[in-house]
């Protein structure tokens, strides 16, 4: 009698344990056997937006459940999202990472910089996926025959010239040590970097004097949608003076090791993404047209065979 009692709270003790391993199986994919979402998110401009965009669209193409919270805000609330779990990736720059999150100095290396963040965001379990050829970073553009006639096509050439131009700058860059004071460094023993005139604009119509014939020099952004839309000139950085600012995928470790498969197609997407790619997606987007970041990354990612 005993024996036939011990072995029944055995077999009852195993059948308890059996539905406690599948019950938290379940659980840990959300419930009824669901996959647990990838939480994309962004910054809140267009370029971010977009890329954020692809990345969700990539992920759904490769069956991974996806929830978007995109557009949220700068830098430091959207790394607070992916810090806190809000957000498990987002696309971010790698200038960024260095200089704006791990508050490190200005490295000019490319692949040293991705070295730095990759090991600085492992204390948040963030892994840096690869970076995009677009370089998002400080520039100067200028009308194209303006710029042939004057025979400007360099950052050396800018500055033989800025005496005779006229310069509009966004806010802060008087001051950013990446920009006008530290180009002013970099030349002084070349003539220095010193122009005509200079006044200061909004960041968001940083082309509008240009256009319209108030400066002949604006400060601009490498992937900036108005290079290509009003097919203006971007002078080169002959001296490696800007800070590297090329985009990539970051996600949160337990994502990435719960999905190693989309890992493959985000680094093809990040290798399709080159400065004139990124210009023309975010003309698309708010050039004339006006088209929704869904529709341009759908048709982006369709030609390139990532999504059906």
């Amino acid at each position: 009698m005993k024996k036939r009692t011990l072995l029944s709270m055995m077999l009852v003790a195993a059948t308890a344990f059996a539905l406690s391993a599948c019950g938290s199986s379940d659980s840990a994919n959300g419930g009824g056997g669901k996959k647990e979402p990838v939480v994309v998110g962004s910054k809140n401009n267009t370029e971010n937006v977009l890329q954020g965009e692809m990345y969700a669209q990539v992920l759904e193409a490769n069956g991974v459940p996806v929830e978007r919270k995109l557009n949220l805000g700068g830098t430091m609330v959207t790394f607070e999202a992916i810090k806190s779990g809000q957000v498990d990736m987002y696309p971010e720059y790698t200038g960024t990472g260095i200089l704006a999150i791990l508050k490190r100095p200005v490295e000019k290396d490319q692949q040293k910089v991705l070295e730095i963040n990759k090991e600085g965001f492992k204390q948040w379990n963030i892994e840096w996926l690869d970076p995009a050829p677009l370089n998002s970073t400080y520039g100067f553009a200028m009308k194209r025959d303006l710029a042939d006639k004057l025979g400007i096509e360099t950052l050396t050439d800018l500055a033989r010239h800025a005496k005779d131009l006229v310069l509009s700058y966004p806010q802060e860059f008087d001051v950013r040590e990446d920009g006008l004071p530290g180009l002013q460094k970099a030349f002084a023993d070349k003539g220095g970097f010193t122009f005509k005139k200079q006044f200061q604009i909004d960041y968001s119509i940083r082309y509008k004097p240009l256009l319209q014939g108030e400066s002949d020099v604006t400060v601009s952004v490498g992937t900036d949608g108005d290079i290509a839309g009003h097919n203006l000139k971007l002078i080169k950085d002959d001296i490696g003076f800007f800070p590297v600012y090329n985009v990539a995928p970051i996600i949160r470790k337990e994502k990435l090791d719960m999905y190693p498969e989309i890992k493959e197609p985000l680094n093809k997407l990040s290798s399709l993404l080159t400065d004139e790619v990124m210009q023309k997606l975010n003309w698309e987007v708010d050039g004339p047209e006006k088209k929704e970041p869904e529709e341009v990354a759908r048709e982006f990612l369709k030609q390139h065979e990532l999504v059906k």
